[in-house]
């Protein structure tokens, strides 16, 4: 089969396009005819493994496409079903998939718009709900907002029954877009002050849920911006990774400062994750009220290309590789 692999290039990491063995499915996995692989930001990092393995170098995390093989442990699912999961090794034409956190494709639905959903749902809800302990009428800040889970955290937030929903970005035409899917209040990185902007929004009460995709530079303004007992998580780090804490601030606001990463976790954790993020939003999936925003497709055999145009932060919502 086909595949895009992590390889060593003439500038560092790179993207290469080979043919590989065809992978078999264990006894839990679901085997994939890939119609479409959704792009994450993790996907920029390419690690190379053993090039004598070229199939252990095959890159990406989340695939949708037809069920074309079943393990002998898998229950409730069937050979032809539409289907979307997060997963290893996605960049190919063929991949395997825990049926534990692999979910059917609505019908109205294409795959493209589902190969967009699995990392979303499970990160967003992971990070607002689990981890940020939203609740209703939580008012709710999301940093680097225009990226396809920023986008989607907008919708889950909205799903959940937030009550302000803000986010940041450089990009003032982006924000005026993303009031169409929910985002209340749009706050131009670089230029308006975070903290005065939440207050002021949320009739000085603050923010209680803060899901930060920025990471460095950002802690002290979201600790100002917080609500009394705020909550803020750490997802990602496109600002960079060192930041400094204010221990005063912390303390009498009684933060929480909250870590996620799916690096770190099991198996069982994941499949515990997937679980709860569809029993509270698979509904609101499957009726259309939450659709993921699709920026732009690329071939598989233009990955790298893909991947160039989301290192360029030029996207809003998801980039998605087609089959």
């Amino acid at each position: 089969m086909k595949a895009a692999l992590n390889v060593k290039g003439l500038n560092g990491a790179s993207l290469a396009i080979h043919d590989v063995p065809e992978p078999k499915a264990g006894d839990n996995d679901l085997l994939i005819a890939v119609k479409a692989i959704g792009l994450n930001r993790a996907d920029l990092s390419r690690p190379v493994g053993n090039p004598d393995v070229p199939q252990a170098n095959i890159a990406g995390m989340e695939v949708a496409g037809e069920v074309i093989g079943i393990g002998a442990a898998v229950k409730g699912f069937a050979l032809g079903d539409r289907v979307m999961s997060m997963t290893t090794k996605a960049y190919a034409e063929l991949a395997v998939a825990d049926w534990r956190i692999a979910f059917r494709v609505p019908a109205h639905l294409s795959f493209t718009e589902a190969a967009a959903i699995p990392v979303f749902l499970s990160t967003g809800h992971d990070a607002l709900v689990s981890n940020g302990e939203l609740k209703r009428g939580d008012n709710v800040l999301i940093t680097g907002v225009t990226a396809g889970v920023g986008t989607a955290m907008i919708q889950i937030a909205r799903a959940l029954g937030a009550s302000v929903v803000a986010g940041t970005s450089r990009d003032a035409d982006k924000l005026a877009r993303l009031k169409a899917v929910g985002l209340d209040l749009g706050i131009l990185a670089g230029r308006d002050n975070l903290a005065e902007a939440c207050m002021g929004a949320t009739g000085k009460k603050g923010i209680d849920v803060a899901a930060d995709n920025v990471g460095a530079g950002m802690l002290g303004d979201l600790m100002d911006a917080a609500a009394i007992k705020g909550r803020i998580v750490s997802i990602g780090r496109l600002g960079g990774k060192i930041d400094q804490i204010d221990l005063d601030k912390i303390a009498l606001k009684r933060l929480k400062l909250i870590g996620v990463t799916f690096r770190t976790r099991s198996a069982e954790e994941k499949i515990e994750i997937s679980r709860r993020a569809w029993a509270d939003l698979g509904p609101a999936i499957e009726s259309g009220a939450m659709k993921p925003i699709v920026d732009r497709t690329f071939p598989l055999d233009e990955a790298l290309a893909a991947q160039d145009y989301m290192r360029a932060n030029s996207h809003i919502g998801k980039i998605v590789l087609t089959i």
